[in-house]
């Protein structure tokens, strides 16, 4: 069984991959410009992501 900080780096392991598969398939590392409704969702995913994150550390950490 994983320890909490396993746990702790899963959970982080898995929101980066989660962040570069949407990043790449929305077109966010290429040459071209980027739409501003791509840019808006590709905010909105990062806020997402960052509260995920922030709630997995708080579960992991405190219970």
């Amino acid at each position: 069984m994983l320890s909490k900080i396993g746990i702790l780096i899963t959970i982080l392991v898995l929101i980066l991959i989660f962040f570069l598969v949407i990043s790449f398939g929305a077109g966010a590392f290429s040459k071209k410009e980027i739409k501003p409704e791509t840019k808006r969702y590709l905010k909105s995913v990062n806020i997402l992501l960052g509260i995920i994150a922030v709630v997995g550390i708080i579960l992991v950490l405190f219970l």
